[in-house]
């Protein structure tokens, strides 16, 4: 599943995530969208499924970040911020 990430559209993300050594990282929709380069589709931001941490389900989103060990919390649409967590 990793190299599909690293291929994908959010690999971006998943080399971010991947590289960061602390436990948690609040961020902003905004910093997401700067490190992937593009925004970040309506759905992101009107839709909390989006934010989901189900891999499986196919989503590219999801994917780069629970393949690199991470899951989303917090998630807040209307301030448009979140918190990613490592998981143990």
């Amino acid at each position: 599943m990793e190299a599909a990430v690293r291929r994908g559209k959010y690999a971006p993300l998943f080399d971010y995530l991947d590289s960061k050594r602390e436990g948690e990282w609040r961020t902003t929709f905004g910093d997401l969208e700067r490190i992937l380069g593009f925004a970040l589709p309506d759905s992101a931001r009107l839709y909390r499924p989006w934010w989901a941490n189900d891999a499986k389900s196919g989503h590219s989103q999801a994917m780069a970040w629970t393949v690199a060990g991470w899951k989303t919390a917090n998630v807040d649409l209307e301030a448009e911020t979140l918190l990613f967590r490592r998981e143990a």
